[in-house]
């Protein structure tokens, strides 16, 4: 059984101000933005204040792992040199945060990597419009998973995210996420998501050859802490494996849901489940699926101090 278990979120759940509270009073973490700032090739402090900036998909990934790995840095000082054991796992770009908790690259390589990630993407996006749709039982009457799946793929649409706790993201050209929206299916609740395209889908195919040479190109080591792969719920099998999981997750869906259930077989009622900043959505969808579980979103610096040390080790 883990110790701790800390995710990250993926895009969507960033927003303006987000790096502040972890850049205040640390000069520290002034130093790590200045140097992933220069491996990115964007001012990440401005940015992460710039709204119209943060909307473009080239700027948000890296903004987002970096607000992470300052949130992980911080998060380290408060549990010390032994934490216990650690289970990382990152939704969509989050993954690159996670694999770097993990040990498998540095944080800044993985800041660089979500760059070219971001910018490969808003590339793909340019191609056609596509767009994405979050799904989940309405209120009344609610639709089944299985009911909403293959409304879905009805609708000419695929599922991108199986994010667990009846919660779907549907993806694919503008004039099919219209429609479905305008005219929901039976039993469905469907909300627009302000997304540059159909992520995850192979609308991101165009995508792929940059990534997958920029993924080539870095610096990958062994791992110290296990890491899912959020394409299966599966432990990941080392460095290879991850370079091959992270090209192939451009195009292939989020299974959250499966490594929500892996998070759940190996944790304990003495776990902690803390996500990154910017946190939020995946404490959601774990306090959902397990009630009671000790869980902490890391939206801000002071969250901090509701992540408790294990008993005899850390801080």
């Amino acid at each position: 059984m883990y110790d701790y278990v800390i995710t990250v979120p993926g895009q969507g759940a960033h927003r303006p101000g987000m790096l502040d509270s972890w850049l205040d009073g640390s000069p520290r973490a002034a130093e790590l933005l200045a140097a992933w700032s220069e491996a990115a090739g964007l001012d990440l402090a401005a940015a992460g204040r710039d709204a119209a900036a943060m909307s473009d998909t080239a700027v948000a990934q890296p903004l987002i792992t970096a607000a992470a790995l300052l949130s992980l840095d911080r998060l380290r000082d408060r549990l010390g040199a032994a934490p216990g054991r650690v289970l990382y796992a990152g939704h969509s770009v989050g993954e690159l945060a996670a694999a770097a908790g993990a040990g498998y690259l540095s944080p800044e390589t993985a800041v660089a990597l979500a760059r070219a990630r971001g910018r490969a993407m808003s590339a793909a996006c340019a191609d056609a419009p596509t767009g994405m749709l979050a799904c989940m039982p309405s209120k009344r009457d609610g639709a089944p998973d299985a009911a909403i799946v293959e409304a879905v793929h009805a609708g000419g649409l695929t599922v991108a995210n199986w994010n667990g706790s009846h919660q779907f993201v549907a993806a694919g050209p503008v004039a099919a996420t219209e429609a479905f929206l305008a005219e929901p299916p039976r039993g469905v609740r469907v909300v627009g998501l302000d997304v540059a395209g159909a992520f995850h889908t192979e609308a991101m195919a165009p995508a792929r050859e940059e990534f997958a040479e920029a993924v080539a190109g870095a610096p990958w080591r062994s791992p110290d802490a296990a890491l899912l792969g959020n394409g299966d719920g599966a432990f990941v099998g080392g460095p290879e494996d991850l370079r091959r999981r992270l090209v192939a997750q451009l195009t292939s869906a989020v299974r959250w849901d499966l490594c929500a259930e892996a998070i759940a077989r190996d944790s304990s009622d003495r776990t902690v489940h803390v996500e990154l900043a910017p946190a939020g959505p995946l404490t959601k969808l774990a306090e959902r699926a397990q009630p009671g579980i000790r869980a902490v979103a890391l939206r801000a610096a002071d969250d901090l101090e509701r992540v408790p040390a294990l008993a005899g080790r850390g801080a």
